[in-house]
C-alpha cells in the first residue's frame, strides 16, 4: 500500500511540475493564478460567512441511501428542478444561449424489504416557449432534426431497482443515480447537464466505506435493432475517492480518481459509421481544512491531471491530449466562492464544458493551441425546509491564451482564442416532497 501511494504522489508531482515549468509550452500567466488564490485566502481569513456545501452538492445530488426503517412503506415522491440559466458567451469556443424550463419526476416508491427499494414513474423535461421536442435522449442541448423527429412532449418512463447487498455496497438496475452524484470534475462533466440531460439508465455499483467511496456505472444511451440506421452508444464510468485522513478531521486529505469512456458502434446496424471510443480520465489530490467555526466552515484546494484518448477515431480531433486543473474554494454560511485554473494540450471532454476543450463548438473544424482558462464562481443556496431549496450561481470565464488553427490546413488564424470574458447566471429551485400512502406488513 505504501508503494502505491508513493507512485500515486510521484505521478501527481510530475504532472504538477510540468504545469509550473516556465519552459513548458503552456507558459502560464502566473499573475492571474496568484490573484485568484490570494483572493480566496483573503475571503477565508476575512470572516465572511461561508456555507457547508457548494451548490452542485445541495441542489443537484440525489439521496442514494436505502432507509432500512421504511420496510413495507409505499409513498409518492416528487422530484422537480425549475431553472433559468443565461449564458452570455463572447468567444470562438461556443455561442451564448438561454435555458428556461424545468424537469419533473413523479414516482411511486416501495420498500418490499429493508434492503430493497423500488421506484416507478415518469420523467419529463419542459422548456418555456417550446412546442415541439426532438424525439431522442438528451445528453446536452438537443439538435433539431425537423418535425419527423419530434413530439409535443418529452417524457420517459422511470424505473429503478436499488438492492443493498451489504451495509456498504449497493447494486442499482434501471435508472441510475447519475449526473452530479458521480462527483466528476468540471473538465469531465458540465454541471449544466444537471438541468438538461435525461436520467442515466443501465447498471451501477456503489460502495460507501470509511476510507473509500466508489461509483461504477454503465449508462446505455442508444439501443439498436437489427438493420437499424443508428449506432449503438453507451458510457462506462468510474469515480473513486480515497480518504487519506478522516473527513471530519481538521485537515482532510483525499485522492480522487475518475474515468469515462464513450463507445459508439454496434454489429447489427446498417450504418457505415466507424466504431468510436473516446476516453477521459483524471487523477488528483485534494486538501480540505475543516474549521467549522461560527463564521467559516472550511477551505479546500484540489489539483487534477486529466487525460484524453481517442484510439479508433477517424475524425479531425486529436488522438490524445492532457490538461491540468487547479481549484480552490472557500465555504461560508450562505455563499460559496471558488476559483479554478485550467490549461490543456489537445484535450477533448466527453461531457465537459466546451470551455475545457481544444475544439471549437462554434467554428467548424477549428482547434486551439494550448488554451487556458480562469473561472471565478460564486453561488448562494437558501433552504426553505426539508426538500425545498433555492440556488443562485454566477460564473465568470476568462480566457488567457491559445491560438485557433484549422484542422485541415493546420494554419493559425489571425483571431486568438483569448483574451475575452464570458458570463453565466443560473437560478434554480429544487423540491423533493414525499407523501406516504400506506405501510404493508
Amino acid at each position: 500500500m505504501t508503494s502505491l501511494f508513493f507512485i500515486y504522489f510521484c505521478s501527481l508531482f510530475t504532472a504538477f511540475k510540468s504545469l509550473l515549468n516556465k519552459d513548458s509550452v503552456f507558459s502560464i500567466e502566473r499573475k492571474y493564478i496568484q490573484t485568484a488564490f490570494h483572493f480566496l485566502w483573503f475571503m477565508a481569513l476575512s470572516g465572511i460567512q461561508l456555507l457547508p456545501a457548494q451548490m452542485s452538492d445541495r441542489m443537484y445530488i440525489s439521496d442514494n441511501q436505502i432507509d432500512t426503517l421504511k420496510k413495507g412503506q409505499l409513498s409518492v415522491d416528487i422530484d422537480n428542478l425549475t431553472f433559468f440559466k443565461n449564458n452570455e458567451y463572447n468567444s470562438t469556443a461556443q455561442k451564448g444561449y438561454t435555458l428556461p424550463g424545468f424537469w419533473l419526476q413523479a414516482k411511486a416508491v416501495y420498500y418490499p424489504l429493508s434492503t430493497i427499494k423500488l421506484e416507478a414513474g415518469v420523467h419529463s423535461i419542459w422548456f418555456w416557449g417550446a412546442t415541439m421536442y426532438p424525439a431522442f435522449a438528451y445528453k446536452e442541448i438537443a439538435t433539431w432534426k425537423g418535425k419527423d423527429y419530434a413530439h409535443h412532449v418529452h417524457a420517459l418512463p422511470f424505473f429503478r431497482v436499488h438492492l443493498a447487498l451489504t451495509d456498504r455496497m449497493s447494486l442499482i438496475l434501471g435508472n441510475l443515480y447519475g449526473a452530479a452524484n458521480h462527483r466528476l470534475i468540471e473538465p469531465l462533466y458540465n454541471p449544466e447537464l444537471n438541468l438538461t440531460s435525461d436520467p442515466e439508465t443501465g447498471l451501477q455499483f456503489l460502495y460507501h466505506g470509511k476510507r473509500l467511496q466508489l461509483d461504477l456505472w454503465l449508462d446505455w444511451m442508444t439501443y439498436i435493432y437489427k438493420l437499424d440506421t443508428q449506432q449503438e452508444a453507451f458510457v462506462t464510468g468510474g469515480s473513486a475517492f480515497f480518504n487519506v485522513t478522516d473527513p471530519a478531521s481538521s485537515c482532510h486529505v483525499y485522492l480522487p480518481m475518475q474515468g469515462l469512456a464513450l463507445h459508439r458502434g454496434g454489429e447489427i446496424e446498417m450504418t457505415d459509421g466507424t466504431v468510436q471510443t473516446l476516453i477521459n480520465g483524471a487523477l488528483g489530490a485534494g486538501v480540505k481544512w475543516n474549521r467549522n467555526g461560527r463564521v467559516m466552515k472550511n477551505f479546500k484546494t484540489e489539483y487534477a491531471f486529466t487525460g484524453f484518448y481517442f484510439p479508433k477515431g477517424r475524425t479531425y480531433q486529436p488522438e490524445y491530449g492532457f490538461g491540468h486543473f487547479i481549484k480552490s474554494a472557500v465555504q461560508l454560511n450562505d455563499f460559496n466562492i471558488s476559483a479554478s485554473y485550467w490549461l490543456c494540450n489537445d484535450f477533448v471532454p466527453i461531457f465537459g464544458n466546451v470551455f475545457y476543450s481544444s475544439i471549437s463548438a462554434k467554428k467548424d473544424r477549428m482547434l486551439y493551441k494550448n488554451p487556458s482558462l480562469l473561472n471565478i464562481r460564486a453561488d448562494y443556496v437558501r433552504s426553505f425546509g426539508k426538500g425545498f431549496a433555492l440556488g443562485v450561481k454566477a460564473d465568470v470565464y476568462r480566457y488567457m491564451s491559445g491560438k485557433m488553427y484549422s484542422a485541415d490546413t493546420r494554419l493559425f488564424q489571425p483571431q486568438n482564442f483569448g483574451k475575452n470574458t464570458n458570463y453565466s447566471l443560473e437560478i434554480v429551485f429544487r423540491m423533493t416532497p414525499s407523501f406516504q400512502l400506506s405501510i404493508f406488513n
